[in-house]
């Protein structure tokens, strides 16, 4: 995945905005909107709830 974003931490991999893993273009990421999404990151997404957290399903 090539991207930059300011609030990546690069030492643990995680947001630094949103406090939890890093995945672009998910709500509340400056890159939402800005980037088109790879089926991967789209596939990422929909594990995740608008807060970051992986869903219990």
């Amino acid at each position: 995945m090539t991207f930059s974003c300011k609030n990546f931490d690069h030492d643990s991999g995680t947001c630094r905005k949103l406090g939890g893993e890093c995945i672009p273009g998910r709500p509340g990421c400056v890159l939402d909107g800005q980037v088109t999404l790879s089926d991967e990151l789209k596939k990422r997404l929909e594990e995740f709830d608008g807060r970051g957290n992986k869903r219990n399903d």
